[in-house]
């Protein structure tokens, strides 16, 4: 991997954000599952899977996460959405089985206006996605509409100090600390938010585990 450090921070940039073309699908995909595979087992253990859970992956990229979650979810069901016609492709591929059992559904589209009922999943989250957003609040707001009551949200991510001694640019990048990623869920109508950190590689990975508390 020390052949990224050649690639031109902008585009790498804009790649992270949006996989696309024989670059996105194939090294950003490699990318994607080097640097994010430690992060998505935390996030995997934090969401405490049930096998008759529904689950939504916001931001899917390659599809690892959503095929190590269908491996539990196996009287559920799980759904994923991505804006990047690239890492669609990539995460079709790694999760043909499940699709064609029809226990993984995977779409394009965006955390915006996602195209799911109130109240359709226990679970959700999302990884190393929340640097893209324009309006993290909007989105974070839209995740709580969609899970039921006393559903759970886990957000992976990059620390603020992490994330600004990497080659990405912050003309697409917006880098958050910690306390910035708990106080814009609790803005977003989340309750007992906590954040839960653990040594990984390359990096030191967080989750911010959130839930959606019934009144």
């Amino acid at each position: 991997m020390h052949w990224v450090k050649f690639i031109p921070p902008q585009y790498l940039s804009r790649q992270a954000r949006k996989p696309s073309g024989w670059f996105g699908r194939v090294l950003m995909s490699r990318i994607f599952n080097k640097v994010n595979a430690d992060l998505n087992i935390f996030i995997k253990e934090l969401l405490e899977l049930e096998e008759n859970d529904a689950v939504l992956e916001i931001g899917f990229g390659s599809g690892q996460l959503i095929n190590q979650i269908a491996q539990i979810t196996k009287k559920g069901f799980v759904s994923g959405i991505d804006f990047s016609d690239a890492m669609l492709a990539q995460a079709c591929k790694a999760n043909k089985k499940f699709i064609s059992e029809k226990r993984v559904a995977i779409q394009k589209g965006n955390c915006i206006n996602m195209p799911y009922p109130n109240e359709a999943f226990e679970k959700a989250c999302t990884s190393n996605t929340v640097y893209f957003w324009e309006n993290p609040k909007k989105n974070f707001k839209e995740i709580f509409r969609v899970l039921k009551k006393n559903g759970i949200l886990v957000v992976g991510f990059r620390d603020r100090n992490q994330m600004e001694k990497l080659p990405f640019s912050k003309d697409i990048f917006s880098f958050y600390s910690a306390e910035e990623i708990k106080s814009l869920l609790f803005d977003s109508g989340f309750t007992d938010v906590s954040i839960i950190s653990k040594d990984s590689s390359p990096f030191v990975s967080h989750c911010a585990v959130a839930n959606k508390t019934s009144l």
